[in-house]
């Protein structure tokens, strides 16, 4: 341990520090400022920089020792006791803000930005934020309110209010500011991992180094005597399967008999650090015995022996088949407009799986009281579906279990499903008596996944000569990687939504979901509907060539 001496936000401040830590988590968990957020601590994302002695930082990466005697702001100390710093005023003005999780990091380095380069061009500001990553707004409002910001230093702003009681409520094409928009722009926001439990126990997990195997044995015997360590837990300890849709429960909280693919959680340690949960995980021993693998939609769809299936119930598809839909609407097939005149077009489209990298990770925070039941707080956007899975697992009473929103990094349906996590912490503060908590780091959260579905798709559609759509039919396979999650309804949107807004009278389609060992794809921005859509958009064009006729019009004679 050694002394680290700061002025932070003009105040003088020392910590006791180990000589490994870095300056975000001095800030956030010794200085008590978690307005600086981690979003990838591996200096990519910019959601954790503040300014040391004037520079902007990525404090995630930055040694704390090397910052001994330094000035730090971060984003609480940006403003000027109750009056707003005029950069994030000018992001409240602007809407320059939506989830808020990337806000303070922005904020910081447009102010460092402007101090150097007060009258600065578009150009200027999208490099000067470069380093700086927003997956909610697309940054156009962003540059927009640093541009703007300028200006409040030779004039008076005129700042965006809501109506008092006293105005005529008219808000019709009138800009007005996000309600929790004052709490995002000064740090106050909190998310799931900015809250402070006072002894708290800290979650870490073992995962997977096999794709799919069998798992002989796990040995946690070093573990659980480990300095620190207060329980460890495998998948025998919940074996109670979940998932977000009561038709295809298909995932326990750890691999119970088996592992589906690398990255999944075989064990998990409570203790009391960070630091200590992650060493206890090394000591865990797992013996795996693999099994063949499946690693995408022409492999998965092969003829299978019943022991290699990745799951046991689709022994009766004779492959790793998790759903099939096929549904007609009038007479799809388009052979029969072929003669007459008729065009057609048939393509076929290969998109790949899609992360949602959202800026905040996972993160959850478990608490067990005998009267009251479980509270989890986590970072989910949709918390009676966890409420749901977390009494199905931990066989409680749905009253007693308890499910906490907090402000959310953003999610684009990447945070909807129940996670293994999720449960897991749960269960540990059941266990102990004690509030648990867990962040995932970047790698695990891009292990976690439930992103866009890989997919191929094969899609026809024919019109007669004057432009009209006669019919379309399309052949899907999405990849679903080793779980359910959406996965039923992904697999109808795949071919109900893929006639968008045009009048077609005769369609069909088949579209299967499949298992391979991969991590679960789930929910993203309009699942199942963006990739057929696109397809669709792409055929309208070549039959809009074939035939000679304007694109637009081509679409416009066809509107629903």
């Amino acid at each position: 341990m050694q002394t680290l001496s700061l002025r932070i936000n003009g105040r003088e401040r020392s910590f006791f520090i180990e000589d490994d830590e870095t300056l975000a988590r001095v800030l956030r968990e010794k200085a008590q400022l978690p307005g600086t957020k981690i979003g990838c601590e591996q200096g990519s994302c910019g959601a954790c920089t503040v300014l040391v002695n004037g520079r902007s930082t990525m404090s995630c990466i930055t040694p704390a020792l090397k910052c001994q005697g330094a000035d730090v702001v971060t984003i609480e100390g940006i403003a000027d006791g109750n009056s707003l710093h005029h950069v994030q005023q000018s992001f409240i003005d602007h809407g320059a803000l939506q989830c808020g999780y990337c806000t303070p990091g922005l904020i910081v380095t447009a102010c460092a930005f402007l101090e150097k380069n007060p009258h600065p061009t578009r150009a200027e500001i999208a490099e000067a934020i470069s380093g700086n990553l927003c997956r909610c707004t697309g940054y156009q409002k962003i540059i927009d309110a640093i541009e703007a910001a300028s200006t409040y230093l030779t004039a008076t702003p005129s700042p965006v209010s809501m109506p008092s009681r006293n105005e005529t409520f008219d808000i019709i094409g009138k800009r007005r500011p996000l309600l929790d928009s004052r709490k995002k722009v000064t740090g106050e926001a909190q998310f799931t991992d900015d809250i402070f439990v006072p002894n708290a126990l800290f979650c870490a997990f073992l995962r997977s180094s096999e794709p799919h195997a069998t798992i002989e044995s796990i040995d946690t015997s070093v573990a659980l005597v480990m300095p620190g360590v207060r329980a460890v837990a495998t998948g025998r300890d919940l074996p109670e399967t979940f998932g977000v849709l009561p038709l295809s429960q298909d995932q326990a909280a750890m691999a119970v008999e088996k592992v589906r693919f690398i990255g999944e959680i075989v064990a998990a340690v409570a203790a009391e650090t960070e630091k200590e949960a992650k060493e206890a995980i090394k000591k865990i021993v797992v013996r795996y015995r693999p099994i063949p693998t499946a690693f995408n939609w022409k492999e998965a769809l092969q003829p299978t022996d019943p022991a290699a299936l990745i799951h046991s119930h689709s022994a009766k598809h004779g492959c790793n088949l998790h759903k099939q839909a096929e549904m007609n609407f009038g007479d799809p097939s388009v052979s029969e407009a072929a003669s007459g005149g008729a065009l057609s077009s048939t393509m076929e489209f290969d998109f790949p799986g899609i992360n949602h990298a959202f800026l905040e990770p996972h993160a959850a925070i478990a608490k067990w009281d005998d009267h009251d039941g479980l509270t989890l707080t986590s970072a989910t956007q949709v918390p009676h579906y966890t409420q749901r899975a977390l009494a199905k697992v931990l066989h409680l009473p749905l009253e007693k279990v308890r499910v906490i929103k907090p402000f959310v990094g953003s999610g684009f349906g990447g945070k909807s499903d129940p996670f293994p996590h999720e449960m897991i912490v749960s269960y540990f503060a059941i266990k102990t008596g004690r509030p648990v908590r867990t962040r995932l780091s970047r790698e695990e959260v891009f292990l976690t996944n439930h992103g866009r579905h890989p997919t191929h798709l094969s899609l026809t559609a024919s019109m007669d000569p004057s432009g009209k759509l006669l019919g379309t039919n399309a052949d899907i396979v999405i990849d679903g990687g080793a779980y359910g999650s959406f996965g039923v309804v992904t697999t109808y949107y795949n071919g109900i939504l893929l006639q968008a807004p045009y009048d077609l009278k005769h369609y069909g389609f088949r579209t299967r979901r499949v298992y391979t060992n991969k991590p679960a794809c789930g929910a993203m921005r309009g699942h199942g509907a963006v990739n057929p859509r696109f397809a669709m958009e792409v055929v309208l064009d070549d039959l809009a060539h074939k035939s000679g006729i304007d694109p637009c019009d081509l679409r416009l004679q066809n509107l629903l």
